[in-house]
């Protein structure tokens, strides 16, 4: 029932917008709005593998032994090292004294280039013949780029100028996946690395705490530069 002066048009008007504007809520509820980031939020990742070799012990020599020490200190993080040299029980040639005495001079060799955490022990190998082996192992982490950083900006990653359209490439691989490539020890990305007493908390403390409480630490005295 239209009262007296109004319009019907108007009501049937303001009707209609209502009824639209209702529709429309009920599509937008039923979108999803939301769109993920384009910016990797996703760290580099480090990935831990055991390192083994198997060499002849007559092929090792100081260039092995340094390469050995480069590759270890550079990619574990100062876990043990299993060294172990094998002989053949019915040799005369690969012996038990021999065996002995090539893992004592390669871990002192070892441990001339700053690695103590070594595990080194001789193993009888029956039927081995003359020839002693090597046996190396240890934990080594490497790392590389985070997940779901599978390509990198055009130029990066090649010598190659074509442009090839990743549409879920993520801003910061590309920073991620070089960082990665850079890092001089992967294990130090998960916190870990060998502490010693020149760099735990407490003694970088004693050095600032005289000078702290107003006593200033004495000077050094020690052998001065010839005249």
């Amino acid at each position: 029932m239209y009262s007296k002066g109004s319009n019907p048009m108007k009501y049937l008007l303001n009707a209609g917008i209502a009824v639209i504007s209702l529709v429309s809520v009920g599509a937008l509820s039923s979108c999803n709005l939301y769109e993920s980031g384009r910016i990797t939020e996703n760290k580099i990742q480090v990935r831990e593998d055991v390192v083994t070799r198997d060499v002849a012990l007559a092929s090792v020599d100081d260039a092995f032994i340094a390469d050995l020490a480069r590759n270890y200190t550079k990619y574990s993080s100062g876990e043990n090292i299993d060294l172990i040299v094998t002989y053949d029980p019915s040799s005369r040639e690969t012996t038990a004294m021999k065996a002995m005495n090539s893992i004592s001079q390669i871990s002192g060799e070892l441990r001339s280039r700053g690695i103590d955490n070594i595990n080194a022990e001789v193993l009888p190998v029956n039927s081995l013949g003359d020839e002693a082996r090597l046996l190396i192992s240890y934990n080594a982490y490497s790392a590389h780029a985070p997940e779901g950083c599978d390509s990198m900006m055009p130029g990066l990653d090649s010598d190659t100028r074509l442009v090839n359209i990743d549409r879920d490439y993520k801003l910061g691989c590309s920073v991620q996946s070089l960082v990665a490539r850079q890092v001089a020890k992967p294990s130090h990305l998960l916190g870990k690395g060998s502490v010693d007493t020149n760099t735990e908390g407490r003694s970088a403390a004693n050095i600032v705490e005289l000078n702290r409480a107003g006593a200033p630490n004495a000077p050094l005295n020690g052998e001065s530069a010839s005249q």
